[in-house]
């Protein structure tokens, strides 16, 4: 991002504290570092500047390197680059895991959460805010209006139209089998245009997958458009061949995903309280969010207190969080140790993943309701067979844990159920 934009502030302010952020939430990282490939003088010369920007923030370790050693760190790189920018502070870890992680801290800490509850209306009144949903009614006295694609949508409930949300294009991601080896140790990316805003990337994940992605700017159908369409799926094949060509990609794929990026009309984060109403904060943010998170909450916070909330530091504040044990990496001595706490965590349901009965049952203890609830927390259904062996025993073992019957049971909430029973 540009000198002077909220958005590098946000990045470099969040890159200092997510280091502790990831030790305190237990939450696992690899730093991977990151190599940006040029292949002509135009993609270099855009990688200089995205360097200068890189030293702007105080990015540690930032340096060009020739083909001779993009070889030595990657052997499937295409020998068609020239030259590469190696970031060695970029890593990869798990965001299902980070939601999950500041989730159980904050609910830990106190915070009130609302699932399963749509905002259908806003009405002022008194002074404060009354919000409707499809559930009850809530009194507020300021909102925070981090609603994502449905940010404009929120301020447009009390009048804010001072910007708008675009939607028009979505991207495509694919997953690859680990069965496909290590093609890639670190982040390897190249520039689609030459501005940084589309760009191609061959990455290892946090539990040694490999993800795809091409960011080509494919039409949306609207804002729920979440479809993969097979031609988006032989783009991105295609495109990503540029950074890794003789690699089979194709016979390794396990998932594929497709999804909308929320852009505003300003080209920036948005972190601001509306001009006529200073309780009224929208928090409209664009790509890397999910990175910025830390240093937006705490940006947040600063905006509330300066339109006049009175906010007083906890005392009791438990800045901590552990993750759900798991047999996955663990010691003899560690698994030993689990067995004789809870039996169920030598019951293995998800083979591909190698998640147990014990990991499931703690899941459910920790709110999750779904098999998707499952799959983010514990990665049970993660695997090649994409949850077709285990999702029955998943179910079951969520049916009996909630009381509840095997026809109830959901893939993601509302009417996604794993089986329908047709009458007779």
């Amino acid at each position: 991002w540009k000198p002077g934009t909220l958005a590098q502030q946000m990045i470099a302010e969040a890159n200092k504290i997510m280091d502790q952020l990831i030790e305190d939430l237990d939450i696992d990282f690899q730093r991977t570092g990151e190599l940006a490939v040029a292949f002509d003088q135009d993609e270099l010369e855009s990688l200089k500047v995205m360097k200068k920007q890189g030293d702007y923030i105080h990015v540690e370790g930032l340096e060009f390197i020739g083909p001779d050693e993009i070889k030595r760190m990657e052997p499937n790189v295409n020998p068609a680059a020239i030259a590469a920018l190696y970031m060695p502070s970029s890593g990869v870890f798990n965001p299902f895991e980070q939601v999950v992680a500041i989730y159980e801290n904050a609910r830990d800490n106190g915070v009130h959460m609302l699932l399963k509850t749509e905002v259908t209306g806003i009405k002022q009144e008194d002074g404060k805010y009354i919000v409707e949903t499809d559930q009850d009614e809530i009194q507020a006295r300021y909102i925070v209006n981090a609603a994502g694609l449905f940010a404009e949508k929120v301020a447009n409930m009390v009048g804010i139209d001072s910007f708008k949300i675009r939607y028009a294009t979505k991207s495509t991601c694919l997953i690859l089998d680990p069965l496909l080896g290590d093609v890639v140790q670190c982040i390897v990316t190249g520039l689609n245009n030459l501005d940084f805003f589309r760009y191609r990337l061959v990455s290892p994940t946090f539990d040694g997958k490999i993800i795809l992605y091409s960011n080509f700017p494919e039409p949306a159908k609207g804002i729920e458009d979440r479809a993969v369409e097979r031609e988006m799926i032989d783009h991105t094949i295609e495109d990503v061949k540029r950074l890794l060509p003789d690699v089979d990609f194709e016979r390794n794929i396990v998932a594929s995903f497709s999804g909308l990026t929320a852009r505003n009309d300003r080209g920036d984060f948005i972190i601001e309280p509306s001009e006529n109403l200073p309780t009224f904060v929208n928090a409209a943010i664009v790509p890397p969010g999910i990175t910025c998170s830390p240093a937006i909450g705490k940006r947040v916070v600063e905006v509330l207190r300066d339109n006049g909330l009175m906010l007083r530091e906890k005392t009791d504040f438990n800045p901590y969080r552990k993750r759900i044990p798991s047999l996955r990496g663990a010691s003899p001595e560690h698994i030993q140790e689990l067995l004789s706490q809870d039996p169920r965590y030598g019951n293995v349901v998800c083979r591909c993943e190698t998640v147990t009965e014990g990991e499931i049952v703690e899941a459910i203890k920790r709110g999750a309701t779904t098999l998707d609830g499952i799959k983010f927390r514990t990665r049970a259904g993660l695997g090649r067979c994409q949850s077709n062996f285990c999702g029955p025993k998943v179910t079951d073992i969520l049916a009996r844990e909630q009381s509840k019957t095997f026809e109830t049971i959901t893939k993601k909430g509302h009417n996604s159920h794993y089986i329908s029973r047709e009458d007779s």
